[in-house]
């Protein structure tokens, strides 16, 4: 059994966050859920940072293969575990750049597509976790920026605790597809000088010849 009976019951007796800490203070290797757990669904979870070996021991045995951390000021233990691992540092109080955002779902693809549950956290589960977790909503479900923070904050109360981090997730969509037009101009633009330089209507500059005057004799 993942979760003993008896772990359970202690479990259940706590009711923040710092109680959870001391109460995990000699249990290293108990077998609890990271603080704040739950399933967005059979691919996802999300939860604050797993401190102890027992929280890594746990996400691994209901079957997480992908940790992405969120926290530059918590990060757990990756390298004495079995997991995958993507690291997108944001600043607490703080949301994604829209850089941060589209790592975030390469990374979802990516572990869709090779059949990787992941596990998502920041130090607390709340903020930049629910950022990512609303846009996930979005992205995969089709979901309204409205409807992704009800459904966020029904299973996840607290989440989305600061003012940015609820203006990101409602910018998302248009913050996504002006990055996209401004990063499909920039690879038009190139491809249209190439295309002169290969049609000789530009023979100077990075891709194009040499002058004439230095052209080594």
């Amino acid at each position: 059994m993942i979760l003993e009976d008896q772990l359970r019951l202690k479990l259940l007796e706590v009711t923040n966050a710092e109680d959870y800490r001391l109460m995990l203070r000699n249990e290293e290797d108990a077998l609890y859920p990271p603080w704040f757990f739950t399933y967005v669904d059979k691919e996802v979870t999300a939860f604050a940072w797993p401190q102890t070996r027992g929280n890594m021991e746990y996400l691994w045995q209901i079957g997480m293969r992908h940790i992405v951390t969120l926290c530059p000021e918590k990060i757990p233990n990756i390298n004495e575990s079995k997991f995958n691992w993507t690291y997108i540092p944001i600043e607490e109080c703080n949301a994604p750049d829209i850089e941060q955002i589209f790592k975030f779902i390469r990374t979802i693809q990516m572990c869709r597509k090779h059949k990787l549950p992941v596990g998502v956290h920041d130090r607390m589960g709340l903020g930049r976790t629910g950022v990512m977790i609303a846009i996930y909503l979005m992205y995969f479900y089709g979901m309204t920026a409205d409807q992704a923070i009800k459904n966020l904050r029904y299973n996840r109360p607290g989440s989305l605790d600061t003012p940015i981090q609820e203006e990101c997730v409602k910018n998302y969509r248009i913050n996504a597809e002006h990055a996209n037009n401004m990063r499909l101009k920039k690879i038009t633009r190139k491809n249209r000088y190439f295309l002169s330089f290969l049609e000789g209507e530009d023979k100077k500059g990075t891709w194009g010849l040499p002058k004439k005057e230095y052209v080594s004799k």
